[in-house]
């Protein structure tokens, strides 16, 4: 079934004669009598009722008619999307994230790529950590992860945004609340950390600093994400160190104080270096206005 044929009896059945059909078409009418002949026959049953005076549609016709539309219009539209798929202008872009600690960020990238591509589909996956992302990243489940640094970059672009300082979540009346702390001050401290299976990028960076001031933490308890470190910490169950961002949870109770000495913890976006969606081009576009804003 060919278009020509499909516009040939949409202009027939909306002109109902077939000399304005034909001039419409900027046909003679015999070749477009023969067009809606080899219809109907490929149809297999009448569209038109005929006769000297007038043109009418069957109950066939009336259906047909309706799909008909339908599917110029689509043959109409297909080339333009195909266009603006290519240019990223509409599709996909799915997107993981590490959770409560980078929501801020997070929400700047959103909202920046919804000012610039708001015909794109922008699917979220959260909370999950840096090996997780990683993971998902190379099994083409997500198109980029906004991850914690540092992370296996194989066969991945990296683009660092910000880096937030460690910090250490106290209970409020914590000998160490209202004074400097460093690393060594956390010797022998219960703490409260990230799931150790999941690739917690903050849990590594927790336990080098440790080892490098001469002492390995103590992880008494672990935590599925921030907010329930920072619960377990008002609690009184023990200390936790996090991303100085969770600050913006407000968990009563808990007081957050910079460690001094810590390492930064990097925040970055990473996506597949062989990853040809053009909406993700977009998306990695994006990012030097949004480290602007940071």
């Amino acid at each position: 079934m060919e278009l020509r044929h499909l516009q040939a009896f949409v202009a027939v059945a909306e002109e109902l004669n077939f000399r304005r059909a034909a001039v419409r078409l900027h046909m003679s009418q015999p070749p477009l009598s023969q067009q809606i002949k080899r219809l109907e026959h490929e149809v297999g049953v009448p569209l038109l009722r005929r006769t000297t005076r007038q043109v009418a549609l069957t109950a066939a016709g009336e259906a047909f008619l309706r799909e008909a539309r339908k599917t110029l219009e689509s043959a109409e539209a297909a080339p333009r999307l195909a266009r603006q798929a290519a240019a990223g202008e509409i599709g996909t872009v799915r997107l993981g994230f590490s959770g409560q600690t980078s929501y801020q960020v997070m929400l700047l990238i959103v909202r920046k790529f919804r000012e610039r591509y708001p015909d794109v589909r922008f699917e979220i996956l959260s909370p999950l950590y840096g090996g997780e992302l990683v993971d998902r990243i190379h099994q083409q489940e997500i198109d980029a992860g906004l991850l914690r640094l540092p992370v296996p970059t194989g066969g991945l672009r990296v683009r660092e945004l910000e880096r937030h300082p460690l910090a250490v979540a106290l209970p409020e009346h914590h000998r160490l609340v209202g004074r400097g702390v460093g690393m060594a001050d956390l010797r022998g401290e219960p703490v409260i950390s990230y799931p150790t299976n999941r690739g917690s990028v903050v849990n590594q960076l927790v336990q080098a600093a440790c080892l490098r001031h001469g002492f390995s933490p103590r992880f008494v308890q672990e935590a599925p994400d921030t907010h329930t470190i920072l619960s377990l910490v008002g609690a009184g169950s023990g200390i936790g160190l996090v991303p100085a961002t969770a600050g913006h949870l407000k968990v009563p109770g808990v007081v957050l104080v910079p460690v001094h000495d810590a390492p930064p913890v990097p925040l970055a976006l990473v996506w597949r270096a062989d990853d040809a969606n053009p909406a993700l081009a977009g998306l990695v576009a994006l990012l030097d206005e949004v480290v602007a804003e940071l």
